[in-house]
This record gives structure tokens, C-alpha cells and sequence, in this order.
């Protein structure tokens, strides 16, 4: 049983929108595209901060070449300041500000910094704030947590 069987009305409602408001031919198609657009913006905006990072690299020396990265989501924002330790590591600091949940509190949350050699942690203070002191150079993402919930996970970035 269809729904036209189920409710007639319902069938002649269909019909009228088909035959006087009918969907554009490629709608569907315009709204996939602009949904995937978003996505590719954001990864195109990380990507270009990390190509403007080493672009930096023959003006200054790479002891002083720092890179900020700033990542958003809903009700969170984490900015991390990376600086070159010496040539293959680097020092992270990072702050995180998110709204507080209904009561006021902030939950505790954890840092975890994932890159291929390993997963390095750090807990985030009372004022937002961690820290990795010295983590290899090279690709890696971030993940905030809350116990065993992950509650952000950032792209790739190159550090």
C-alpha cells in the first residue's frame, strides 16, 4: 500500500506541487555541490596557512619562525602557537575557550596530540590552557576529550 492508497489528499497535494512549484532540474545536485564547497574552504584555508608558514621559512630563521593555527567548532575555539625547538621538534602551546554547558561548568577535558611515531597528552587547565614541550615535527591532528568522549578533532596540519 502506497501512500496515494493511504490518503488521497495527500496524492492530489503531490500533484499540485509537482505540476505548479516543481523542483529546478539540478537542485538537488547544486545544493551537494555547495555543501562539499564549505568543506573544501576550510581545508583550502588550513592548507594555505601551512603553505604561508613555509614560504616564511627563507625570510627569517627557522628558530624564529612561529606558526598559529586557529581551529572553530560549535561552541569551541582552540588556537595553538607552534615553535620550533630545534630542527625536527617543536613546542605547542595551545588555548581552548568553549561555552559552558547548562549548569556552568566546563568538563575537563584532555588534550591528545596524534602523530604516526605516537600520541603525546596533556590536560587543559582550569584557564584553557596546555601544552606539548617538545613533539616531533611533522604531520598531525588534535583531538579535545572529555573521559572516553571525543568532543573536537581538528583536520591534518603540518607542525
Amino acid at each position: 500500500m502506497n501512500g496515494s492508497d493511504r490518503d488521497p489528499m495527500l496524492a492530489a497535494l503531490k500533484r499540485t506541487f509537482e505540476e505548479l512549484d516543481p523542483v529546478p532540474t539540478g537542485l538537488t545536485e547544486k545544493i551537494l555541490v555547495a555543501v562539499a564547497l564549505d568543506d573544501l574552504e576550510l581545508e583550502y584555508e588550513l592548507l594555505t596557512m601551512v603553505h604561508r608558514s613555509q614560504q616564511l621559512a627563507g625570510v627569517r630563521s627557522g628558530e624564529d619562525q612561529k606558526l598559529t593555527i586557529e581551529f572553530t567548532g560549535p561552541g569551541l575555539t582552540v588556537m595553538l602557537r607552534v615553535s620550533p625547538v630545534d630542527g625536527t621538534h617543536r613546542r605547542i602551546d595551545g588555548w581552548v575557550t568553549r561555552t559552558a554547558d547548562v549548569k556552568g561548568e566546563l568538563a575537563e577535558l584532555t588534550a591528545s596530540l596524534w602523530q604516526e611515531p605516537g600520541t603525546a597528552t596533556s590536560p587543559i587547565g582550569n584557564h584553557g590552557r596546555f601544552e606539548f614541550a617538545k613533539v616531533p615535527a611533522g604531520l598531525s591532528r588534535l583531538d579535545l576529550s572529555a573521559g572516553s568522549d571525543s568532543e573536537f578533532r581538528t583536520t591534518l596540519f603540518e607542525i
